[in-house]
């Protein structure tokens, strides 16, 4: 089992997505992609019925809109709470609050939060550690002009800004 694996098990265990664990330890040991990596992420089979092959797999599940419960289990894996995941996807938390699990969230904000996913699991497969990523996100960065990663997450801007970034640690760029 890898550092990572053990990790994400032993977060997500004690809350009510152990499904999530099992799921994220099964495809990190067998060195799974991103997108198999996002899918878990994001609610596995709760999410989409079967793994994406593509990015347009997501394209259509995003026409559809994801449901609440994929917010809910990306903000288990990265520790987050769902006022925070709320300005992330530029919902008042109300609105999130009032929201049952099964409800079906807007284009824009599934779209948001399959991007968000992506970068976690992008930064899961850098770091190899949730909790050296989940202290990364919360770091002021230079490379960011001082801003800390998790608060460019809102925007595909700054989405696509953390993942050049994480690709420049990847590589061994000094950041």
């Amino acid at each position: 089992m890898s550092i990572m694996s053990s990790v994400i098990e032993n977060k997500l265990t004690n809350t009510q997505a152990p499904a999530i664990a099992v799921t994220l330890k099964s495809y990190l040991t067998r060195g799974a992609s991103i997108n198999a990596l996002v899918w878990a992420i994001l609610g596995g089979k709760q999410f989409m019925a079967a793994a994406p092959t593509t990015i347009l797999d997501y394209i259509n599940a995003t026409n559809k809109g994801i449901p609440k419960q994929a917010v809910h289990n990306l903000a288990e894996v990265i520790n987050v709470p769902m006022k925070d995941m709320a300005m992330l996807l530029n919902v008042s938390y109300k609105t999130l609050g009032r929201k049952k699990k099964t409800d079906i969230l807007d284009n824009l904000s599934s779209s948001l939060s399959i991007e968000i996913a992506n970068t976690v699991a992008k930064g899961l497969a850098v770091f190899e550690d949730m909790d050296k990523f989940s202290r990364w996100l919360q770091k002021e960065n230079r490379a960011l002009q001082g801003k800390k990663p998790f608060e460019l997450l809102n925007t595909p801007t700054g989405i696509k800004m953390v993942n050049t970034l994480l690709g420049r640690i990847e590589e061994g760029v000094y950041t």
